[in-house]
């Protein structure tokens, strides 16, 4: 994405409600280039305790834009608490400056990392016998899944939902067409028959992105996945989410998940007068219907999820 346009923090902020910048990578790419933004405007001798307090409340601004965002938040996290345990003689703004920026390209790099190894790890899951596939919403790290696969089957068949109101679904489909793959789309209330054997594809696996993982194991995606594992846990189809653990919220250890709640215009721009109009942008997924995650440190159950991020990413408790 192109952030030069961006000349303050709030035009950011703005344009991740908006869902003009979307989908978690983004977001939390969005995130480090408001908190680059804001350190190019901040006056070089101001006090250092100051000057953290107000990154961490510019990384709050941004990273909260929308609440189901913990790659985001996870970020601002990264970078406040590596520039404490590996740099604990900086006492200085120009200092901490060039170290942020550093340890936000790095954070980056994490997530580009995590990305390659989910998909090197999906050969646990992805055999040579499965070629028919459905997958739901957008998530560039099941498309990459997806069209790593296409060269080891000889015909592989995508069923994508279209995913209203925002139709993010179309994403999925375009690209995936665009490299060549056997694309249908479908309304997302047709993704239950299909994946029970009444439409004109037989699904032998679900994958599904993630915008949060719950300390035991939940999955939060986008609305419509519920459904889609409740059909998949009775037709005895497996279905895997596909993400990093860096989007692992640790405060679900001790609160509830609280689903983003999104405009009803979305849904019915010109609606009657007096129609009420409930538009939930996400939904939790039970970890009891997740066979699955396919992760950056391999194929993970539910329940190993708090163990894996508690050894693998130790600076976010």
């Amino acid at each position: 994405m192109d952030f030069s346009r961006y000349k303050t923090v709030e035009d950011i902020v703005s344009d991740i409600k908006k869902v003009k910048i979307q989908g978690a990578t983004n977001v939390a790419l969005a995130t480090f280039e408001g908190l680059k933004l804001y350190l190019k405007n901040y006056p070089s001798n101001a006090d250092y305790e100051n000057f953290i307090n107000d990154i961490e409340k510019t990384g709050e601004l941004l990273s909260k834009a929308r609440p189901n965002e913990p790659l985001a938040r996870n970020g601002v996290k990264f970078l406040l608490n590596m520039l404490k345990i590996r740099y604990p003689e900086i006492d200085t703004f120009e200092e901490a400056r060039n170290k942020i920026e550093e340890l936000a390209d790095e954070y980056l790099g994490l997530i580009k990392a995590s990305k390659d190894n989910i998909v090197r790890n999906s050969s646990e899951v992805l055999t040579p016998e499965i070629d028919q596939i459905l997958t739901h919403c957008h998530s560039s790290t099941v498309e990459r899944l997806i069209m790593s696969h296409k060269h080891t089957v000889d015909r592989l068949q995508v069923v994508c939902t279209e995913t209203r109101p925002l139709f993010q679904g179309r994403i999925t489909a375009k690209n995936l067409l665009g490299e060549g793959v056997d694309t249908t789309l479908i309304t997302d209330g047709a993704a239950a028959s299909y994946i029970t054997g009444k439409g004109s594809t037989d699904i032998d696996i679900v994958f599904i992105g993630c915008d949060q993982i719950s300390m035991k194991g939940d999955c939060i995606n986008k609305i419509g996945s519920w459904s889609i594992a409740l059909a998949s846990y009775y037709a005895s189809k497996p279905l895997y989410v596909v993400t990093s653990i860096l989007k692992t919220d640790i405060s679900t250890a001790y609160k509830k998940v609280e689903i983003e709640m999104r405009p009803g215009e979305e849904i019915w721009e010109e609606a009657p007068k007096g129609l009420k109009l409930i538009n939930p942008a996400f939904e939790l997924v039970n970890r009891e219907l997740i066979t699955g995650f396919i992760t950056e440190i391999g194929v993970l159950k539910p329940s190993d999820i708090e163990r894996a991020i508690q050894k693998e990413y130790s600076w976010l408790f």
